[in-house]
């Protein structure tokens, strides 16, 4: 049964609410994607909060629902997301609840299916096909289990895939709007938005297959939608992560489904097949069956230029590619999709036969810019794990900012092909991270801990900007958790700037010997971060920050420390902020709003100076993007989720602020 609550409270205001494809997003008023339009610029064009009000601030409603990395939509002042197994919708002015949908009580499940719901009945997988999220390695396929005779059944839905839910506007007619949810178990199903009422006409019993035409060779549990689906036109689009070790495994690859009828329009290749562009990067026959890549941050969508853009992750096995010579296409790669075929327009790779575990980690920003001889330009703005900021034209993918590749350290591990060159940003600038560690720069808050960190640093090996994974102890920037933050860039078409929040941070890790799938000689890591005793890095200062770049130039307009650690400010030592996640947003007003901190901190920023005009404290950190909204009473809201980090089940707070 489909376990939804109302709340009676809202009915009557609900229901005069107007659910069309044309009020959706109309003036600005609402936050339809999770990075405020299906550019996911993090721009709005609301102006009532201002430098000049912004400490007026207050709360206006929190909701107990919520988590770290979880964004909200916003649609004609009703507030859409999933936190857990529920997914929820709220009043945006009072907080509400319109109805809740347990995820787990939509569709009934099986245990006699555990295996792999794809899989025909008896039919064997390779061995080696298991494995789980990013990071899992490879393991054993359990043989297939018997459908057994009668109607379809199914494996439990269970939470929603990462960050949040995505909107289908409909034709304003006869289709109505939906909410479209990704399950992490590999389902796709569909609400009603002003009921939360199942899209029984999807899939089987309203619950579409995602395994399907993808899993049949492996065990079902190794399929993960690696985040919520993006919506472009009549189409959801979406992609697996697929882990980073192990030769066979899921693919990778992009599929488009129709909302209305469930069917897959197309599928695109991570990994080229014959006869399409680019095959032959990996090696003779080295695309069967291979595992990945994938990606695990949201799509980015442009319709009026029919594109949707892909940030793809890295190749596997993640740090040695003897079995993968070549560049790797399209692993760690921004590619540009065409939104009603799912043939490549065009790609750029930021890392060649990537080692590094340096997939792209930022969600494509589209902005529609003015270069340097004041023309206006459709862009894409991708920041990377690796330290950079690239700008490329949005219709060809040429670097509009200059790119040059660069000679890099070549790797020690017997029969690697290193790549000889690397793509890095001409501006200095667009250098947005540490990449690199001298020792006379070696960091430490104490002369105690400086010591302890100039005496690890000799103990390792260095090579400078990229070095490789070594068979040794080896140093380097930035360490496997970047770099940029997985929900990129903001953009202020007003201000022509690019907004960053970047952390700082080096690890040490070691290659050596072992075996992928069990079969294939091949070599993975370990790894520690490069920090002292007591956990501090032995980064120097800052740890994280803030930035602004002019688009036009790629320079640095200002860069702020971002976050603050008040315990090592209590023994009066100069703040050197903190490790940080989701991403800036900024408005017409003239306000910059950003969580991600690990202070339990939401500030607010002047975007043309970088100077602090509003903090608060929140009950926990909230390593999310903030939103902004225009509510059915004419007021403007700015809020954030926080809490409930690494747990599926965990909830955490939803909280919205407001002018009194």
């Amino acid at each position: 049964m489909n376990r939804v609550t109302k709340a009676s409270l809202l009915t009557a205001s609900f229901a005069a609410l107007a659910f069309t494809a044309a009020d959706a997003g109309s003036a600005g008023r609402d936050w339809p994607t999770v990075g405020g339009d299906p550019g996911q610029s993090k721009y709005s064009t609301l102006d009532q909060i201002t430098p000049a009000n912004v400490t007026r601030l207050t709360k206006a409603w929190s909701y107990p629902a919520g988590g770290s990395e979880l964004m909200p939509i916003i649609i004609n002042s009703v507030m859409y997301y999933p936190s857990g197994n529920t997914v929820y919708a709220l009043d945006g002015v009072t907080g509400k609840e319109v109805w809740k949908v347990d995820l787990d009580a939509l569709v009934p499940y099986a245990h006699e299916l555990v295996e792999n719901a794809a899989r025909a009945p008896g039919a064997g997988g390779r061995a080696g096909g298991g494995g789980g999220g990013r990071g899992a390695a490879a393991a054993p396929a359990a043989p297939a289990t018997p459908a057994p005779a009668g109607p379809p059944k199914f494996l439990a839905l269970g939470a929603s895939a990462k960050y949040g839910v995505s909107y289908y506007a409909g034709d304003g007619k006869k289709i109505a709007p939906r909410i479209v949810v990704t399950t992490g178990s590999g389902y796709l199903v569909q609400l009603d938005a002003k009921t939360g009422a199942l899209y029984k006409k999807f899939g089987v019993n309203g619950a579409l297959d995602l395994r399907l035409n993808a899993m049949e060779k492996f065990r079902y549990s190794d399929y993960r939608p690696g985040m919520l689906a993006a919506v472009y036109k009549d189409l959801a689009i979406i992609a697996p992560r697929t882990g980073e070790n192990g030769r066979y495994g899921p693919p990778g690859d992009a599929r488009a489904f129709d909302l209305n009828t469930g069917k897959q329009v197309w599928t695109f290749h991570t990994i080229p097949h014959p006869g399409e562009p680019n095959y032959g990067t990996w090696g003779s026959e080295a695309w069967q069956d291979r595992r990945g890549p994938g990606s695990w941050i949201p799509m980015t969508v442009d319709v009026p230029n029919h594109l949707v853009f892909m940030a793809v992750g890295n190749a596997t096995d993640q740090d040695y590619g003897g079995s993968r010579p070549g560049d790797n296409l399209y692993a760690t790669s921004l590619v540009a999709i065409d939104g009603d075929t799912g043939k490549v327009r065009w790609y750029f790779q930021t890392t060649h036969h990537d080692i590094y575990d340096w997939d792209l980690n930022g969600t494509p920003a589209l902005i529609d810019m003015t270069d340097k001889d004041g023309k206006k330009v459709a862009a894409v703005a991708e920041s990377t794990k690796q330290g950079y900021l690239f700008v490329l034209d949005r219709l060809t993918g040429k670097p509009i900012l200059p790119v040059k590749e660069v000679p890099v350290p070549q790797s020690d591990a017997p029969g690697e092909y290193t790549s000889k060159t690397q793509p890095v940003p001409v501006n200095p600038d667009l250098t947005i991270a540490r990449v690199s560690l001298r020792r006379d720069e070696v960091g430490g808050i104490t002369p105690a801990a400086h010591q302890y960190c100039l005496a690890l640093y000799d103990k390792v090996f260095n090579a400078g900007q990229q070095t490789p994974y070594s068979t040794v102890p080896t140093l380097v920037y930035p360490g496997t958790t970047g770099g940029a933050t997985y929900a990129g860039a903001a953009f202020d078409p007003n201000l022509n700037m690019i907004f960053v929040n970047t952390k700082n941070a080096g690890q040490i890790a070691m290659i050596t010997p072992q075996l992928t799938d069990g079969m294939f000689e091949s070599m993975g890591k370990s790894k520690i971060s490069f920090v002292d005793k007591d956990g501090n890095p032995c980064t120097p200062a800052p740890w994280g920050e803030l930035m602004a770049i002019d688009a036009a130039t790629g320079n640095k307009i200002w860069r702020q420390t971002l976050g603050e650690r008040k315990d090592l400010m209590a023994k009066g030592i100069p703040n050197p902020g903190t490790e940080n996640g989701g991403a800036p947003i900024v408005t017409k007003g003239g306000v910059l709003f950003i969580g991600a901190t690990q202070d339990k901190m939401f500030r607010a920023y002047d975007p043309k100076t970088g100077k602090l005009l509003w903090s608060t404290e929140l009950d926990a950190n909230a390593g999310s993007t903030a939103f902004t909204y225009l509510g059915r009473n004419g007021k403007q809201y700015v809020g954030i989720s926080e809490g409930g980090r690494g747990s599926a089940g965990a909830t955490g707070e939803t909280v919205v602020f407001a002018l009194p």
